[in-house]
């Protein structure tokens, strides 16, 4: 093979090599652009499932913040169904002693809690004589006393009957042969039920001269002219309402059964006219008198007003305002309807007070405070504080522990120390404001410091600890200059509880009538609670108090001096007499076999009888 060829070949398979090589690179550059699209698309599936990643992370996140929202309100819901059963099937009761179990309290701090605080000798006893109990005491339940049944009557009329048949003794004893030694009493309490009747009262006319004028005597005792009410009647349907809670719908249907035609809409309408014409003034004059005394005590609760100028379902408010329930003065009690429960109507109730107010934690009341600083101090109330631990230990289950255990529970500890407050505070009751501040100083002071002591010891942040005892602990330490306020000043009660105790005859209605139809509705039943409330308060006879007013207001209504009003007010002397005469008085309906005075036993041989 010659040099040409070898040559040749070699050209050949170098350009073979070339091609091959060629057809090489092409292919690794397929691979490599392949490879390429393979990263990019891997790039972008990291980037997407990063994206994706961070958007689960984020809903992760979400979910499990709406879970434990739902558990926050499961768990709030699930408590305030615990605490409405309780309320509504068990006892409604605060005092220590009800709370706590007797099988779960060891017997030292049932002692504890029945102690009672020595105090210093430090004054006279205070006269029984002058003392005046708080016109809303609790009743202390227990055993029946001695004589308890004959005081219940003392205050009723008596009536007495004397039974006896002769001829039914002559025919068992002889004729003659037998004598009245003594008499067996037996007492009960008799009730005549209501009856209404048509009463013609006839007024002259007189003719004058020898022209014959005719002129007629006015009739002044007319309470609605050309209409046939009654202070009576009136009396009778403001009692019902507002003293027994009875709607109007019900006393029609009362009436009916008493063959008298009178509807619901005819009664509404005299007490709207009535409430505003006689009883306004008379609000309007206790409120006079209620700014004069510095001392209150304030709630509020909701009422529906259906046409308020807002939209259905909208609350409005009734407030109450009382004097203190430890001033020794004539209590008053005013009720106020506002359309919201703002700041606005305590602004305008307030407006030119000076003195203390006792209340609950609304903010509004603090608002006020600082608005009128040091013209206006606003008291705490501890039945407030102790209602939160209630609801924190009654809402623990308590099934499987132990006494010991039990014992060792914040709330067992905190209600044991507000009990001992409460428990020396009780005994001060009697006292003059002085007096009783000296012992708050000496006997409450230590107390309600050791339980601030221990409030201030405890460790909200700690995870174990239910939020219904964050809550009444945080309540403690953020109420503490208020709570602790009734300590500088006698008159200053330790609770807001007369006023929820005056303001439930309102929510008792409530329940009963559910709504007002208009505004001027709402500030007739605020008139009407006041009167009745206070007339309560004072111990008076409503009824006979309402038809007081119904009977003397119309002769007064000309009258430009108000120095009438005194009178019209349920402490006066003249309603005092009024309400004596009344009460006393008794209509007697006797069988012909029942005699109002002792008869005489006949003599011998002598028949009949002189009744």
């Amino acid at each position: 093979m010659t040099t040409e060829d070898m040559r040749y070949i070699q050209n050949d398979e170098l350009n073979k090599s070339n091609a091959e090589l060629l057809e090489l690179v092409a292919v690794l550059r397929r691979q490599l652009m392949e490879e390429l699209g393979y990263r990019t698309e891997n790039s972008n599936a990291l980037t997407a499932m990063a994206f994706e990643f961070q958007k689960n992370k984020q809903e992760l996140e979400v979910l499990r913040k709406e879970n434990k929202e739902l558990k926050e309100a499961l768990t709030h819901m699930t408590e305030k169904e615990q605490l409405k059963t309780k309320d509504i099937f068990g006892r409604g009761t605060e005092k220590l002693s009800d709370i706590f179990d007797a099988s779960m309290i060891r017997e030292e701090q049932d002692e504890a809690e029945c102690e009672v605080i020595e105090l210093p000798d430090l004054f006279e006893p205070e006269s029984s004589v002058n003392q005046r109990e708080p016109f809303h005491a609790a009743r202390h339940k227990g055993k029946k006393q001695p004589g308890k049944r004959d005081d219940d009557l003392s205050k009723l009329p008596k009536e007495q009957k004397f039974l006896i048949n002769f001829e039914e003794l002559n025919r068992l004893h002889g004729e003659g042969n037998w004598r009245i030694a003594f008499w067996h009493c037996h007492r009960t309490m008799e009730h005549n039920p209501a009856v209404a009747y048509a009463l013609e009262t006839y007024t002259p006319v007189i003719s004058v001269g020898l022209e014959h004028s005719l002129v007629s005597m006015p009739y002044e005792t007319a309470l609605l002219p050309r209409s046939f009410a009654s202070a009576s009647l009136v009396a009778e349907i403001l009692f019902q309402k507002y003293f027994l809670a009875v709607p109007l719908y019900r006393q029609e249907e009362a009436f009916e059964c008493m063959g008298v035609n009178l509807s619901r809409q005819t009664m509404c309408n005299w007490v709207l006219r009535f409430s505003f014409e006689y009883f306004g003034s008379i609000f309007d004059y206790m409120y006079k008198l209620l700014m004069m005394v510095s001392y209150h005590q304030c709630d509020e609760t909701t009422l529906r007003v259906n046409k308020d100028g807002r939209k259905p379902g909208s609350k409005s408010y009734i407030w109450v305002h009382i004097t203190s329930e430890l001033l020794n003065t004539h209590p008053i009690i005013l009720f106020c309807y506002e359309l919201t429960r703002g700041t606005d109507h305590l602004r305008k109730f307030y407006k030119d007070f000076e003195g203390f107010i006792s209340s609950d934690a609304y903010c509004s009341y603090q608002v006020l405070e600082k608005e009128k600083k040091d013209v206006i101090i606003v008291c705490g109330c501890m039945a407030h504080m102790r209602r939160r631990f209630v609801q924190s230990f009654d809402l623990i289950n308590k099934s499987n522990m132990s006494i010991e255990a039990i014992d060792q529970l914040p709330e067992t500890r905190a209600l044991t120390l507000i009990g001992k407050i409460y428990n020396a505070d009780e005994q001060l009751k009697n006292l003059s404001a002085d007096k009783r501040k000296l012992q708050r100083d000496f006997a409450v002071r230590p107390l309600v410091k050791e339980y601030f002591n221990y409030i201030e010891s405890l460790d909200t942040a700690d995870p174990t600890m239910t939020n219904r005892l964050k809550d009444a602990i945080n309540y403690s330490l953020n109420q503490k200059e208020h709570l602790c306020r009734f300590l500088e000043d006698g008159n200053i009660p330790i609770d807001n509880s007369a006023s929820e105790r005056i303001i439930k005859p309102f929510v008792i209605g409530r329940k009963n009538f559910l709504f007002c139809d208009s505004i001027d509705g709402a500030k007739a039943t605020a008139i009407m609670y006041t009167i009745v409330e206070t007339a309560r308060a004072n111990g008076a006879n409503v009824y006979y108090y309402l038809r007081y007013v119904l009977e003397e207001m119309p002769r007064h209504m000309d009258d430009t001096d108000r120095s009438f009003m005194d009178a019209m007010l349920p402490w006066s002397a003249e309603y005092r007499e009024y309400e004596r005469i009344h009460t006393s008085s008794l209509d007697t309906i006797r069988r012909q076999d029942e005699y109002s005075s002792p008869p005489k036993t006949p003599r011998k041989k002598e028949r009949g009888y002189i009744k």
